[in-house]
């Protein structure tokens, strides 16, 4: 096999690798935008009632923040890692 056939499949298996991630991602993230547009909903009916913002409600406002943070940065290192890949895949 020439060294031209190696580069062409190691090149389709790693763009391969990247669609199957991106499409992977982009469901991922759809799920995502649904259940915290609900959420943020949810937050802003309580803003307009301060008064029902008990030290319960407010430790799962900031729990729920917290996991909405770290799922967040999440999604940036995966999108940070599928653009590396085809930044390297584009100086090939």
């Amino acid at each position: 096999m020439s060294e031209s056939n190696v580069t062409d499949q190691n090149f389709e298996a790693k763009r391969s690798q990247l669609l199957s991630e991106s499409l992977e991602l982009s469901d991922d993230f759809s799920k995502f935008s649904d259940e915290y547009s609900f959420l943020c909903d949810a937050f802003a009916a309580v803003a307009r009632e301060p008064e029902c913002i008990t030290p319960p409600t407010s430790e799962g406002i900031w729990y729920v923040c917290y996991r909405l943070k770290i799922q967040v940065r999440s999604y940036r290192d995966k999108i940070n890692n599928i653009h590396d890949g085809l930044c390297a895949l584009k100086h090939e």
